[in-house]
């Protein structure tokens, strides 16, 4: 299996490869998947995984916001958050860990559970659901080795057949003209 690294790159409507410096988010994290996947599955899974993590991480941000505000001692909260964003973060990567989707959503059902019990208030009220990101998932870009990997063909025509290569992809949103 081919262990990806992705970086997620700000969101841009040009077709120029992203800036090597300055212009990542917090984002980052391991994916695995085998050499001959077409380059839009590939696509599609990374920014599925990157929504759910950008979306954990800003839950966590939000509730300790409202946990300072409050002075909210709430111990299940608090561990819950700190869990969560102990498993999305990027020091997983120096630790190898692959982020899960399923794990993802797992720790945001949690926090969610976890702050409607502490905060005594609906989960509408709190503004934890999450926002549709499915159109999200069309409008990426892969960049590797300064190069945009094309939808159509498969990840091995840009770094061969071998199966036990690390490789870092650049993921970026694209923005749709309107």
């Amino acid at each position: 299996m081919v262990v990806l690294h992705v970086m997620r790159a700000s969101s841009s409507s040009s077709s120029s490869p992203p800036a090597e410096v300055g212009e990542e988010e917090a984002g980052e994290f391991l994916h695995e998947c085998a050499a001959s996947s077409p380059v839009e599955d590939v696509a599609a899974a990374l920014a599925g995984v990157a929504a759910l993590q950008a979306h954990l991480l800003s839950l966590c941000r939000c509730l300790r916001g409202r946990m300072v505000e409050g002075r909210t001692a709430a111990g299940e909260l608090e561990r819950a958050v700190a869990e969560a964003e102990s498993y999305a973060s990027k020091e997983q990567v120096r630790h190898n860990k692959f982020l899960s989707p399923r794990a993802l959503r797992e720790h945001i059902k949690n926090i969610e559970k976890a702050a409607v019990a502490a905060l005594q208030e609906s989960p509408e009220a709190l503004l934890l659901q999450q926002k549709s990101s499915d159109d999200k998932h069309g409008n990426v870009q892969l960049w590797w080795a300064g190069k945009e990997l094309a939808i159509g063909k498969k990840l091995s025509d840009y770094i061969g057949v071998n199966d036990k290569t690390k490789i870092v992809i650049r993921l970026r949103h694209i923005s749709q003209p309107s």
